[in-house]
Formats: structure tokens, C-alpha cells, sequence
């Protein structure tokens, strides 16, 4: 994926749609399409879904990460991991997956709301160079989501501990994405963090290569110019929804993105 072009310019409603771009069924319990092959447990629980091409995308696959990803299966079960698969393999088999993402904010000293937004490594071998939120990762297998985001938190921005305790959790966002990778539907569990005004996030991973901090009206005009990667651009307008900056009163299309941004997905998820 190529890094971001800015010569256009896009509604809060296009970007969303372009994430959560997998077709609707008329069929509210059905979210297949009818050459999707479903992936099924020996229970009969689905927990992916397959495209015709995947055993020979198989053949050719090279990303591996070494991160194992938990498929969950019955939700009934007190444990319902059913496997682990490695987290590149993901996409390829349609299964759901979960990850967390941190909105790193502040407020100046006359109260003005200020995001923090990392710009991803050009060496990422996924959306180099594009935008992304302030913390983000996958929750791996043996990892809770708290757990993780505060991993994730002290990794990627070199927050302390001390810092990264203070995230508090505001929600989750669900999508469903086709791409060239193959089908990604996902869950995103959404953390706030208050970053104190003298401090400030820097790389350390190798994962990010600088970190901006921007206004609202700023951040809105890089949402809308298609800068960011998708998933981050919808925790953003979440952040911006839940701040009252999207509102009823100037976005016609407020509904409709609030239904997009928490898809229903008839796939096993975690149970605590």
C-alpha cells in the first residue's frame, strides 16, 4: 500500500464507508456473500469466511509476523478460544479479529481539545507512511485488552507505565473490510488517554516515525483528505463524535455513520 495521496477531499461518511465496505445483506442474520465459503467448527459455529482464491493466495503468502491471533468459537464456553492462527493469515480466512486503539488528547491551558496522531513507519509492511492513531495494535493471544493497549502504549509512543494506566476505556468500533488481503472483519476496542501537557510522545519500536499534535479543525482536514489508515480514521471519527464535534446538527449523514461504526458481525467474539 502506497503512502497517502492529499488531492482529495471526502465526506466523514466516504471515509467510513471505505473501511466498512463488505456488502449488506437484505438478510440482517446473513453477512455473506453467496460465493463466501464459511469457515465452520466441528459444533457448526462459523467463525470465518473464505474467498474462492484463498488456498492459491496461500501458496504465495509471505507476511508472516509471527503473532498468533485467538479464533474464538463457542461464546457459551467459559473458554472459547477454539485455535490461534497466525495474524497475517487472518484476512486470508475471513475470521474475526480484535485489536485496541488510543486516542492520545490534551488541553491547552485555555481548554482547547488537541489530538496526538502518529505517522506510520515507511518500513511497515502495511499502510507505510499513512496516519494512524496515537496507539494502536492487535490484542495477541495470552493478552488481555487492557493489558495490550498499555504494551502497545509504552512500545509505540515510549509512555511510562504510570501514564499508560490513566487509558480509559470508551467503547469499541466493529467493521467489515474486503480488500486485496481478502476479508477483515474486526473489532476495536477504544481507549481515551488525557497525555499531560509536558509530555510527549516519541517513537521507540521502530513502528512510528514521528508523532504531530493537532487541533480539531486540523485533524478534521487530514481526516478528509484520506490521510489516514481506515480503521484509525474511524476511532478518530468516534473521538470527534463522542466530543460533540460531529453532531446531529452538522452532519447529515450522523446515523448513518454511527450504524457503520458498529457493525453487527454474527461471529464468535471474546467472553470475560
Amino acid at each position: 500500500m502506497s503512502e497517502p495521496s492529499k488531492s482529495s477531499s471526502y465526506s466523514f461518511f466516504n471515509i467510513v464507508e471505505k473501511c466498512d465496505n463488505y456488502p449488506y445483506s437484505d438478510n440482517t442474520k446473513s453477512s455473506s456473500k453467496p460465493n463466501d465459503i464459511p469457515l465452520l467448527l466441528d459444533n457448526d459455529i462459523k467463525v470465518g469466511l473464505l474467498l474462492p482464491p484463498t488456498v492459491e493466495a496461500l501458496k504465495e503468502y509471505i507476511r508472516w509476523r509471527d503473532e498468533l491471533y485467538p479464533i474464538y468459537g463457542d461464546p457459551k464456553s467459559p473458554k472459547n478460544i477454539a485455535f490461534v492462527m497466525e495474524r497475517c493469515a487472518a484476512p486470508l480466512f475471513g475470521v474475526l479479529t480484535f485489536g485496541v486503539h488510543l486516542n492520545g488528547y490534551t488541553r491547552t491551558e485555555q481548554g482547547q481539545l488537541k489530538m496526538w496522531i502518529a505517522k506510520r513507519a515507511r518500513t511497515k509492511p502495511t499502510w507505510p507512511g499513512w496516519l494512524d492513531n496515537a496507539v494502536a495494535g492487535g490484542i495477541p493471544y495470552t493478552l488481555s485488552v487492557r493489558e495490550s493497549v498499555i504494551k502497545e502504549a509504552m512500545e509505540e509512543a515510549s509512555l511510562s507505565m504510570e501514564i499508560a494506566e490513566k487509558a480509559v476505556p470508551v467503547g469499541a468500533i466493529s467493521y467489515f473490510t474486503v480488500s486485496q488481503r481478502g476479508l477483515q472483519p474486526e473489532i476495536q476496542y477504544v481507549y481515551d488517554l488525557e497525555i499531560p501537557l509536558d509530555v510527549e510522545p516519541k517513537p521507540l519500536d521502530g513502528e512510528v516515525e514521528c508523532f504531530y499534535l493537532w487541533d480539531m479543525d486540523e485533524l478534521v482536514k487530514h481526516i478528509k483528505a484520506d490521510e489516514f489508515k481506515p480503521n484509525c480514521a474511524l476511532v478518530v471519527i468516534d473521538f470527534l463524535i463522542r466530543h460533540s464535534i460531529i453532531d446531529p446538527n452538522n452532519e447529515p449523514d450522523y446515523l448513518d455513520i454511527l450504524n457503520r461504526l458498529h457493525r453487527r458481525l454474527d461471529f464468535p467474539t471474546m467472553t470475560i
